[in-house]
């Protein structure tokens, strides 16, 4: 038995047997004062008034004074397997050049393309084992990785192979996800229907066969892949047991996110211009609309409408979108504050966002993204004293220790044999 002992808060985010939180729900964070969890191998026991835990019972027990405990961030939109850098992007923007320009003059995508390319499947695994150890170090017990800088059977292939075997060095939970259509390569210029036949009838059977990806993910905006296109590689998709997961609406409003509510998709991203019927279409479909302030932070690009969505009943998420090119940042903490300062959602929305929601993005609300009974122990200890600092000190890392599967991953514990 594992006690997290005498917090200041535990923040439970509870569902009571949903699997989400949705509209004015979001707000409810369940905030216990003075509390302790007890675990049980991998699962919670029980949530208890400090005063009514018996911790001569337990085996080892965390002192949680003036700390807050929330569930593990759950990150479902990343692209955490990559080589090179694109710095020198970053310098072009600041310069005026727009991310459609830049890519273009052949950066973006293409760079990071050519990085991967020119990488070792062993040198990808251990970037990307360095990056979940920072991950892990911000808060975030469980997250989403996408491919997608192959662009090409045999790389796509090596960098889900990357993701797979550095998930068994993590103790993060890793969940990955195909994104062949991420942007058509050089070499089908003008030509993109032969590529988008390449990953239906090359690509996508050979991860599967394969066992690589539990997702399908397409870059469905304009510039990119057509809403016709998504759907054709979505159906196949399907058939492979890949559930679908969108980039919608980010540059410009095309329909995606209409097309993710008919291809049945777990969550459409971005979302930066999604319209009214776009909002209804996830709404009836129980789509997760999955918002991604830190791209449009970085891209100075205009916010998704967050508060719209949650008004009208969205189950809504954030996460990070972890990237080279437009948003180089894993601190859930600081999506976070961006998702209070600049989607105007209050801090108990955005914990409800970067949790539960985050977990029914990758539909794994039943098993994490709150602190209830029967739940995976997956949370995280925060050196503060009220929820709300976690959003206030923006840019911080407030972690001191995470508990993943209901092991310790840091410090501040004591047993009762050294009592």
């Amino acid at each position: 038995m594992l006690i997290l002992h005498n917090a200041s808060q535990v923040v439970t985010v509870a569902v009571n047997g949903a699997a989400h939180k949705a509209g004015r729900a979001m707000r409810e964070i369940g905030v216990v004062q003075n509390a302790s969890v007890v675990i049980e191998g991998e699962k919670i026991s029980a949530v208890l008034p400090t005063n009514e835990v018996q911790i001569t019972k337990a085996d080892t027990v965390v002192d949680c004074t003036n700390k807050v405990l929330l569930p593990g961030f759950v990150d479902s939109h990343t692209h955490a397997v990559f080589a090179g850098s694109r710095a020198n992007e970053f310098a072009m923007r600041l310069e005026g050049k727009s991310y459609q320009e830049i890519a273009a003059a052949g950066g973006g995508i293409v760079s990071s393309m050519r990085s991967v390319r020119s990488a070792s499947k062993d040198e990808l695994k251990a970037l990307t084992e360095k990056r979940l150890q920072e991950i892990l170090r911000h808060g975030t017990t469980t997250v989403e990785v996408k491919s997608g800088y192959g662009l090409d059977t045999l790389n796509e292939v090596k960098l889900l192979e990357a993701v797979k075997e550095s998930r068994k060095s993590s103790p993060v939970e890793v969940h990955a996800t195909f994104l062949g259509a991420h942007a058509v390569p050089p070499e089908f210029k003008g030509k993109q229907s032969e590529y988008v036949a390449l990953i239906i009838n090359e690509m996508l059977p050979e991860i599967a066969r394969h066992n690589l990806a539990e997702f399908c993910d397409v870059f469905c905006d304009e510039g990119y892949f057509t809403v016709e296109e998504s759907e054709k590689i979505f159906n196949v998709a399907k058939q492979y047991g890949m559930r679908p997961k969108v980039h919608a609406d980010e540059l410009a409003q095309t329909g995606g996110a209409e097309m993710a509510a008919r291809v049945g998709a777990l969550s459409a991203d971005h979302l930066l211009c999604v319209n009214a019927p776009g909002i209804s279409a996830m709404k009836r479909a129980n789509v997760v609309a999955t918002l991604l302030p830190g791209t449009a932070y970085f891209l100075g690009l205009p916010y998704a409408p967050a508060r719209t969505m949650i008004d009208n009943g969205l189950i809504v998420a954030i996460a990070s979108d972890f990237n080279p090119g437009s948003s180089p940042a894993f601190n859930m903490q600081m999506i976070i504050s961006l998702a209070c300062t600049q989607m105007k959602m209050t801090v108990e929305e955005a914990i409800s966002a970067s949790t539960i929601n985050g977990a029914a993005a990758l539909g794994l609300g039943n098993v994490i993204g709150s602190i209830e009974p029967g739940k995976q122990a997956d949370i995280a200890i925060f050196d503060a004293p009220d929820y709300r600092d976690i959003a206030y000190y923006y840019g911080a890392n407030l972690v001191l220790t995470i508990v993943k599967r209901g092991i310790v991953n840091s410090f501040s514990i004591w047993k009762n044999s050294e009592k």
